[in-house]
């Protein structure tokens, strides 16, 4: 018997196939755990990579159930002076600084029965506040990111009544002194 297994990606999508390993992963919303069932068939629980949460003053904490993709954008802000009658191509780099972090959160939201998840006004609570939402990610804050300012909060269409994908995007928000004392 020739078996084609699959992996289930929770996105609407062509199937991905792989030799010779299955994955049936499951979201367990009363543990908040993802459940897998391997070739034996014995559900373990999957751990988070990179579970991330939410957490703005008014607000509950948030902790995403499906651990999101996250993808962060690094670059530089370099101020350009050109040299008037020059003989060398190019120009002088006077200022270098870093730019805020480019960050773009994605996943899906699923609801164990045929309502829409009720995630999606959680998370939309936060995109409304208008102010830095802490972030607790390992990914994040090992790269010195602890909040974020959201600028967007897209909800593309999903198949189905009780899946809805999400895309966020947004910046990392460092804290800074503009007021600075002479003595």
């Amino acid at each position: 018997m020739d078996i084609n297994p699959t992996y289930a990606s929770g996105f609407n999508l062509p199937p991905f196939y792989a030799k010779d390993k299955v994955v049936i992963v499951a979201y367990d919303k009363e543990r908040n755990s993802l459940d897998y069932a391997g070739e034996t068939n014995s559900i373990f629980q999957v751990q988070h990579q990179y579970p991330l949460t939410f957490k703005c003053k008014g607000l509950t904490d948030f902790k995403f159930p499906i651990d999101p993709v996250i993808t962060l954008g690094f670059k530089n802000v370099i101020t350009r002076r050109t040299v008037s009658k020059g003989t060398k191509r190019g120009s002088v780099k006077e200022h270098w600084t870093e730019d805020d972090v480019d960050i773009t959160i994605s996943g899906v939201f699923i609801s164990d029965d045929d309502t829409y998840p009720k995630e999606v006004d959680q998370v939309r609570a936060f995109f409304k506040q208008h102010r830095a939402v802490e972030v607790f990610c390992t990914l994040l804050n090992d790269r010195d990111i602890d909040t974020i300012a959201i600028e967007s909060f897209d909800l593309p269409f999903t198949k189905g009544t009780n899946n809805q994908a999400f895309e966020i995007k947004a910046y990392s928000d460092d804290a800074f002194k503009l007021l600075i004392e002479d003595k």
